[in-house]
């Protein structure tokens, strides 16, 4: 869920340009990969690589995000 609103945000940034969008959407990003990494150490899934794969991309997503945000600023 978190992931699919990230993904809107994002979407949602890339037509508006508008930067809170950006913000919001690298914070779900964030917390979607904390949240997924949680998860996978209370309880494992059938595919652990690939879930911890999907985090780390979010976590570098949201450090470029967070870095792009400071042409904004």
């Amino acid at each position: 869920m978190m992931t699919s609103l990230t993904m809107a945000l994002l979407v949602s940034w890339e037509y508006t340009h508008q930067w809170p969008y950006l913000v919001l959407s690298s914070s779900f990003a964030i917390g979607a990969a904390i949240s997924m990494w949680v998860r996978e150490m209370i309880v494992p899934s059938h595919h652990p690589r690939v879930v911890l794969m999907l985090a780390v991309m979010l976590l570098i997503y949201s450090l470029y995000a967070f870095s792009d945000i400071a042409r904004y600023l």
